[in-house]
This record gives C-alpha cells, structure tokens and sequence, in this order.
C-alpha cells in the first residue's frame, strides 16, 4: 500500500503546565518525508495550539489516507482520540503511532486500541518513510503491525548514523507567531517576554541511565549534529521567521564539547543577537566552553541535579558526583550564565537525612533557579518502574486508564506526596516550569514551610 495523502498530529490539550512548546518531532518527520517523496502530500496540525475543532475540520478537509499520531505517556488517550475522531469521518484511513508511549508500550496499544493499525518505535524518520512508500510491511525496521488478528513486532533499525543528513524541521507547515514566549526580561538585547522559543536538537540520546528516565533506553546510544549545521537551522530561523530566543531540549547538550563550541564561534562569527536556554550534565562543562556559550548568547544552563545526597545519586545510577554537581554551578555563575537545578522529592529509598542533604546543597551553591521540584512520576520503560512493578505499587493495567501518570510514594506517606502534588501545580500554575530561588522561598513561606521541611 502506497499513502498520497499524510497528516501528521500533535494531539490537542497536551501542553507542558500551560506552556505549548512547538511539535519538533513532527516537523522533522514531515521534512523528511517531502525530502524523500515529491509524490505525497504532507500537512502538520498541532492540536496543542489549534483546538480538537480545527483538527476534526482538517481531517475533513485534507481526506488523508494515513495519519500519524505523536503520543507522550500523559498524553497518549489524547492521541488515541485523535485516531478515533479520524476513523469516524473516514473509516478506511489508517493510523500510525509513535514517539515514546507507543514504543514503550506498543504491545499493550496494539491489543486494546484496534483503531491503531501501525505503531512506529524509537526514531521514526525512516521506518515512516518506508511505510507511506509501500516497503513490505515485514521487512520495515521498527513497525509494529497486524498481520490479520496476529500482532507483529519487527526488529529494531540502527539509528541514523549521520543526523545532519536529516532535513530541517518544516516549520513551513505551521505557524510559528502563533507559539507563545517564554521568559520575562531582556537577555542578549532579547526581549524574552515577546519573542517565541523556538525549539532545536543539537543532539538525540543521552550520555545517562538514570533510573526514573527512559531516553537512554529509547535512543541507546549518543550522536550529536555539526556545529555548523545548527548554526545554519538558527540562522534560516533567524531571517526567516525573526527568530530571537531558542531552547535545546537535548538531554545532554554538551556532550560534544567540540561541536558546541564550534557552533558558539558561528554564532559568535555571525554576529547573531540571541538568547539560548540549554539542559546539559553537570559533568560535561568546564570554563572554557561555558566562556564561549556566554558569548554566543546562552543565558541559562539547567542542570539534572535531582539530588543533594551522594546516596541518592548512587541509587538512581546518575553517573555524577556531588562535587561535579557543585562545580558545575559554580563556574557556570562565573562565566555569567544563569543555573537551574533540577530536583526531584520522594526518591526511592530516600531518607529525612537525605532531604537534609539536599537542603544543605542547595543552600550552599545558590542556584539562580531552582526548576521542576516535584515528586517522581512513575513511567514506563525506566528502571524506577520496573522496581515499583516488582514492589507491586503499579502495573501495566494502570495505563488504560485516564490517569496521565502515576506519583512514586516509595518510603514517604501518601499525605505528604499528594501535599506536595497540590503544591507543585499551584507552582506550576503562578510561576511555570521554572521557578526563581527567591520566589521559591516566597512560596515556602506562603504554605506553611512544608517544602523547606521536606526538602529545602
């Protein structure tokens, strides 16, 4: 079977606490498949941004004969809606899945959802490819597909070797004045507070296993682009679209030290008047590169912390030291770049003296931000899962249902978690995903002190 007609979708009502980042994913499947075929049409819609409306009008006015489906864990009966909406107006269309749920969870899919024909595991730019040109099902790397009532899983593609082969996203079929800003305040002459973000890679995988992630495990294994590629994706976003302030959403932006100074000096070359946000491991900086990041307009580095406690960071296999931690902060302020630290509360095995730990750290090091404090989310395909399945506090039935995610209570009262939970939105809701270290202890004050018990 040969598919003419392809709508991709980003499912509606899967914003990041408020926050309604750009489909990235989507967009590089949609440019590789115009780069690959000239044949077939392809058309995006974000549902996160447009409505359930407009993606039930497009559906009837695009008529596609495939549509894929992109599905995070909270967010995958959104994507399941989406192909059940499809398959109402146009009951022959067919349907493919991806992006993490799916390639985690696709034997379950499969079985209870028969509205999904296809489900595409781990990276998806060639084995979508080879589907909407009409490769023989058996024979395509990372499909998961139905052969009459029998569930057929193929084996996993290597992954593309060369990621600068791979095409720029097609931000040409959506809209991108149309993504709100994030931030407040000037960085680089940026006025945050006005200028869309516009998300980029510089790399896929990353260089950790921590037990509560599952990227590691999708991706296995680390590559990363050239400097000068990325540079060019800024600069066609720059004249194109007047793109001033971007975020890498890598997990380990600066694993490559070479390339990400390479691509500062570009920047740098250019003459480019931008603001960078970035994510990295406290492991893989040092002066030097953070001295070029600055100068190449980086304004805040987020760390994974997690932890203040060097048990703790043991016990979810970190691969980090509490010194590199320390460190990593420190000379990042030096180097005039704002730092973010990651934490998380309610790690399994985690003690009163570990939280003191934590307290002591983050005290001593100061961090400018202190982001995404909350209890751990339990999902599928981490070690954390596997353990709290064995510990019978979960289990695979738990993802038919609505609940989007499930809160770790391992060792810590269930008071205590759902208090915190309740916090963390109302977090979430005043200051977004990032919050200030002042107005973190602002808000402590405000409930009762109860984190700066707990935690700080």
């Amino acid at each position: 079977m040969r598919f003419r007609r392809v709508l991709l979708v980003n499912p509606p009502k899967v914003d990041q606490g408020g926050y309604k980042p750009s489909p990235l994913g989507i967009l590089y499947l949609a440019s590789y498949l115009r780069w690959k075929i000239h044949n077939t049409q392809v058309q995006v819609i974000d549902g996160a941004i447009d409505g359930e409306d407009a993606v039930i009008s497009r559906i009837k006015t695009f008529k596609p004969d495939l549509i894929g489906v992109s599905a995070l864990t909270p967010g995958r009966h959104q994507g399941l809606w989406v192909v059940r909406e499809a398959k109402k107006i146009f009951p022959k269309v067919k349907s493919v899945m991806g992006n993490v749920h799916p390639t985690i969870m696709w034997k379950q899919m499969m079985t209870a959802y028969p509205e999904v024909d296809y489900i595409i595991r781990g990276e998806g730019e060639e084995a979508l490819h080879e589907l909407v040109v009409g490769y023989e099902l058996r024979i395509i790397g990372n499909l998961v597909w139905r052969k009459r009532k029998k569930i057929v899983e193929n084996k996993i593609r290597s992954m593309i070797k060369d990621i600068d082969s791979i095409p720029l996203p097609a931000w040409d079929l959506v809209n991108p004045s149309r993504y709100p800003p994030r931030g407040s305040g000037f960085e680089n002459g940026v006025d945050l507070s006005h200028e869309v973000r516009f998300p980029l890679i510089f790399s896929r995988g990353c260089m950790g296993a921590c037990t509560f992630c599952s990227s590691w495990m999708i991706w296995k294994g680390y590559r990363y682009r050239s400097g000068k590629c990325v540079a060019d994706e800024i600069q066609m976003l720059y004249d194109r679209y007047t793109a001033r302030h971007f975020v890498f959403q890598d997990d380990t932006l600066t694993g490559s030290r070479d390339e990400v100074i390479s691509f500062c000096k570009e920047i740098i070359r250019r003459k480019l008047k931008i603001a960078i946000y970035g994510t990295t491991r406290a492991d893989k900086v040092d002066p030097q590169l953070l001295k070029f990041m600055k100068r190449a307009g980086f304004y805040v580095l987020s760390y994974g912390i997690e932890s203040g406690s060097p048990g703790m960071l043991k016990r979810i296999n970190k691969r980090t030291e509490l010194e590199n931690n320390m460190r990593a902060i420190r000379i990042t302020k030096q180097a005039g770049i704002r730092t973010n630290a990651l934490m998380m509360y309610g790690l399994p095995g985690e003690t009163a003296q570990d939280r003191k730990l934590t307290k002591k750290f983050l005290r001593k090091v100061k961090p400018d931000e202190i982001g995404t404090v909350g209890a751990v989310w339990l999902f599928p395909g981490t070690a954390l899962y596997e353990q709290a399945k064995h510990a019978k506090l979960i289990n695979d039935s738990f993802w038919l249902g609505k609940k989007p995610y499930q809160i770790y209570r391992g060792g810590i009262g269930k008071d205590k978690i759902d208090y915190l939970a309740r916090v963390m939105d109302e977090v979430e809701w005043k200051f977004g995903k990032t919050l200030p270290f002042m107005a973190y202890k602002t808000l402590l004050a405000y409930k009762d002190r109860f984190l700066e018990k707990y935690l700080l």
